[in-house]
């Protein structure tokens, strides 16, 4: 199955950032402070909603990298970059409720147009960009935080989330998209996330805002460094899914057979994969109110190495007939642990 984690490089569906890969971002899922270090500042970091809290050490790090005159764009709406932009210090923090728009919208309310700009690098050429699911940002009277993209005045905070203009609820328009000098550097923050993904990075202007981001980045750290500006896009702080190094470990083993190489590492690697598989079967079956006593008897039907070459005389023997031990070990295994 395919890895379906939202904001991650490697989903290519509907929720995944597979089409910012292709743009040229390379995901960061390990070691985020080391590579910010190699960049010298010259470099983009795209975060995107971020669901772990920030430490003081990633936020000194980050400052260190904007300073240094790296660029740091946050797209957020409900998740930790508050926690973040606490930690910096900047005065300005994502608010955390619904943002509705019920005259200018894709498909629904809840997918606002924003055609309100402010004259930047970052805005430059924007006509329009689609929301899903976004918030506003709270900026106060802060001098240093320039906004460069409003709601409309027919927006609302939807804080019961029932679709309707309460009394209480507040009217827009709402910042959506600011940034702020830190440095040589910069800090731009987008209140709506889904916006960078797969389904929607292509709606309106969405891709001319990151490209925008790319091309100041690149015309600004021109001097900085020998390998030019790198993009990067922060993994480290979006939860994964239990089943995400099974499913990936499981889609290399299948390229390496496809290809007719199996070497010892892939070997150990499908052994533990179906060990792996049997666990997660045994554990994440659904509990009954009694547990039945396991048949003894109870066989399995053997892997029939013969028929499967007669149906695919090219295949490999060697290889069907390690597979076929490697089953007729993990079922053993699942014996005796049924047993206990």
């Amino acid at each position: 199955m395919p890895v379906d984690d939202p904001y991650s490089t490697l989903n290519t569906q509907w929720n995944g950032t597979s089409a910012l890969a292709e743009k040229g971002f390379l995901a960061v899922s390990a070691d985020l402070l080391e590579t910010l270090s190699s960049t010298d500042g010259a470099g983009v970091l795209l975060i995107i909603g971020p669901s772990r809290q920030f430490t003081r050490v990633e936020a000194n790090f980050l400052a260190g990298f904007v300073r240094k005159g790296g660029f740091l764009v946050i797209g957020d709406n409900f998740g930790s970059s508050n926690s973040l932009l606490d930690l910096l210090g900047l005065p300005v923090r994502f608010d955390g409720k619904l943002l509705v728009d019920p005259l200018f919208y894709r498909k629904q309310p809840s997918f606002p147009a924003i055609s309100d700009f402010s004259p930047s690098e970052f805005s430059t050429g924007l006509n329009e960009l689609v929301l899903d699911y976004a918030t506003a940002l709270n900026v106060g009277n802060a001098s240093n935080v320039k906004v460069l993209a409003r709601s409309s005045p027919f927006s609302f905070l939807d804080l019961n989330q029932d679709g309707k203009k309460g009394s209480e609820e507040p009217l827009g328009p709402f910042p959506i998209l600011a940034e702020l000098e830190l440095g040589r550097g910069a800090v731009v923050l987008f209140t709506s996330p889904a916006s960078f993904a797969n389904e929607l990075i292509h709606g309106a202007n969405n891709i001319m805002l990151i490209e925008n981001v790319m091309n100041t980045a690149i015309v600004r750290q021109a001097s900085q460094s020998e390998r030019g500006t790198v993009f990067l896009l922060d993994e480290t702080h979006l939860e994964s899914s239990p089943f995400t190094p099974t499913k990936l470990m499981a889609q290399r083993l299948v390229i390496s057979i496809l290809e007719g190489g199996m070497q010892l590492p892939e070997k150990l690697g499908l052994t533990s994969l179906a060990m792996i598989l049997v666990a997660a079967r045994y554990v994440y079956r659904k509990p009954s109110k009694v547990r039945e006593k396991p048949e003894r008897s109870r066989t399995v039907a053997p892997f029939d190495v013969e028929s499967v070459l007669c149906l695919h005389p090219t295949w490999d023997r060697d290889k069907l007939e390690y597979v076929a031990r490697e089953l007729e070990a993990s079922m053993k295994w699942r014996r005796l642990r049924e047993k206990e």
